[in-house]
């Protein structure tokens, strides 16, 4: 991002060669800047693909199934083939597990890492939840409104989807979108997991007569993925205007008003709501609307405006109750952290995988093994991949991936408590920007609200605010290391940018300011992946197909992540169980396919 106005100015590129190279301290992981000192957790590039040595260790535990990547992919795999009965081991390379679904904590005080809420789930994902102790998320965990505003060109508005009034202080370009999303979802032609199976002809009776009211009785069940987002868009006020409910019509009408005003871009009318789409984009699918399936971006954004779910730590306490659940059961579940995997090789009858802990090369063997690690990381690992099933290897190392950062800050006091979300859209923005800024202790126990839920507008009793930055970086940065010193300087980068974008709005709306004490940055790379138009209809059931012994749990097939993770990790579960017992059944509500080839 490029500051062109003086707050601690840093101009910063691909590379963060301009970067002013400040003092260092004792501890190499902490140094001060600007009164400030920032703290890198997570790894770099490197650590996906680590260098292994002579001689091996022989890991003689006889395993069923070893599960690469502690990610909730990962974690959900174990939980329900230990639940099975199977001995199995778990690799994560990180130092916790969780994978983006980890908490942290700064000043004390806890916060989300990564992944910071996740939605109403399908009865596959709610039976998941139940099992690992969330049934009850609804009672406990629902974030009250406004969840989203926008700060747009200087201005809030709070609560842009949740409350008419902000609605209609947007163009009209916004309510356009917000009704031609909802007639999609009710006319049941937004997909849930596997997105590659969707089949949107088996119906209820209230989706018929949507489709019949709307003229959409016979669809094409995978149309959202032959365009782009942007397209699907921009084709909106087309498709308003052949509609003839009576909202509707009221929705064209000052749809018509604006653009003969001139208060839309009559070149691009949905501009303004796309300018506001591109944050959630590149926050959550890796890239701009342009570029990313508009079957993807419908399934993660229908959620956007509907209730959404976080604890103290984000998507956190799903890692920490699955941990907690294996934990139970020593017997069944080796778990090994900071144990990076190097190479995995199918047998006849067993797999190998050989990792690196504590700078020694192991090698350990199951029957089966769960690669719930990046998609883009199986050509490098799995042996034989590329010459053996070479479309699926020349898919996976093709996508497209994202790295990210998230930034913890903690500010003295409470300055900004007005929404729990806000997307950040400067009039000089550029996709070097974050996207979004997150109130980090909304969750605290002590504030209470309506009927026992948090009310983030409550100050938390004691003088340390969170305020948690998201920033992807974009696909400039593949391939660049990510180094700590990289981290650094992206979480300064990104600290003075939100401190001269809000500093105004705080100063004249609450005569509040932010003095940052710390900064805790996350480096996630690899973390996102674009699906771009087609990947499902052409792609996914590529990439899920089982190589040899080795099952896929792909935790971001799809989005949203959190919700594809469970589905990915418990489907994995399910096609091993199938194997080893081919007279298994699976529930009646999971909609996970068995591989059985």
């Amino acid at each position: 991002m490029r500051l062109t106005q003086w707050l601690a100015v840093v101009v910063l590129t691909s590379s963060c060669a301009s970067v002013p190279k400040p003092s260092v301290s004792a501890d190499s992981s902490r140094r001060v800047v600007s009164g400030y000192a920032i703290r890198v957790l997570g790894g770099d590039e490197a650590s996906f693909t680590p260098a292994l040595s002579s001689p091996i260790t022989k890991n003689e535990t006889p395993y069923d199934v070893i599960v690469v990547g502690g990610g909730i992919a990962g974690l959900t795999s174990a939980v329900y083939l230990t639940d099975l009965g199977h001995r199995v081991l778990l690799l994560e390379k990180e130092a916790h597990l969780g994978g983006i679904a980890a908490g942290g904590s700064l000043a004390q005080k806890f916060y989300d890492r990564g992944s910071a809420y996740f939605t109403d789930p399908d009865e596959e994902e709610q039976k998941i939840l139940e099992r690992i102790g969330l049934g009850g998320f609804r009672d406990q965990y629902a974030i009250p409104e406004p969840i989203d505003s926008y700060l747009w060109k200087g201005k809030l508005y709070l609560g842009f989807w949740e409350y008419e009034e902000t609605l209609r202080q947007l163009p009209a370009s916004f309510e356009v979108f917000k009704h031609e999303l909802e007639i999609i979802d009710d006319v049941g032609l937004i997909p849930d997991q596997p997105f590659e199976d969707f089949d949107c002809t088996d119906i209820d009776k209230e989706t018929a007569a949507a489709r019949k009211e709307y003229n959409l009785e016979n669809p094409n069940c995978m149309e959202l993925d032959e365009k782009t987002a942007a397209d699907w868009v921009r084709a909106m006020p087309t498709k308003l205007a052949t509609r003839y409910d009576e909202k509707s019509k009221r929705i064209y009408a000052r749809y018509a008003k604006d653009l003969a005003d001139g208060k839309l871009d009559a070149a691009d009318p949905m501009n303004d709501v796309l300018g506001l789409l591109e944050l959630y984009c590149r926050s959550a699918l890796g890239a701009t609307p342009d570029e990313i399936s508009a079957m993807a971006f419908a399934n993660f954004y229908i959620s956007e405006i509907e209730t959404r779910y976080s604890t103290p730590v984000g998507t956190g306490e799903a890692a920490a109750q699955m941990q907690k659940s294996l934990e139970a059961k020593p017997m069944l579940i080796d778990i090994l952290t900071q144990a990076a995997v190097g190479k995995i090789s199918n047998g006849a009858d067993s797999v190998a995988v050989m990792y690196v802990k504590d700078g020694k090369t192991v090698e350990a063997r199951a029957r089966f093994a769960v690669f719930a690690a990046q998609s883009t990381l199986g050509p490098k690992l799995i042996e034989g991949l590329a010459e053996q099933d070479p479309e699926k290897a020349k898919i996976m190392s093709e996508i497209r991936y994202l790295h990210y950062s998230v930034h913890a800050i903690s500010v003295k006091g409470h300055p900004y408590r007005a929404a729990y979300d806000t997307w950040t859209r400067a009039a000089d923005y550029t996709d070097d920007d974050f996207t979004d800024l997150i109130l980090g202790r909304w969750m605290d126990p002590e504030i209470k609200g309506y009927e026992g839920m948090r009310d983030f507008k409550k100050h938390p009793k004691d003088d340390v605010g969170i305020l948690t930055i998201y920033h992807p970086l974009g696909q400039k940065w593949n391939g660049k290391g990510y180094t700590e010193e990289q981290a650094k300087d992206l979480a300064r980068a990104a600290t003075n940018r939100m401190l001269q974008l809000y500093s105004p709005l705080l100063k004249e709306t609450w005569g509040t300011e932010i003095e940052v004490e710390s900064v805790e940055t996350s480096r996630w790379p690899f973390s996102v992946h674009v699906a771009e138009p087609g990947y499902f209809k052409t792609k996914a059931k590529i990439l899920r197909r089982p190589f040899g012994r080795i099952f896929f749990a792909h935790n971001n097939l799809g989005v949203p992540s959190f919700e594809e993770a469970l589905f990915r990790g418990h489907c994995a579960a399910n096609n091993i169980q199938k194997r080893l017992h081919p007279s298994f059944n699976q529930e009646e509500w999971t909609r996970c396919p068995l591989e059985l080839r």
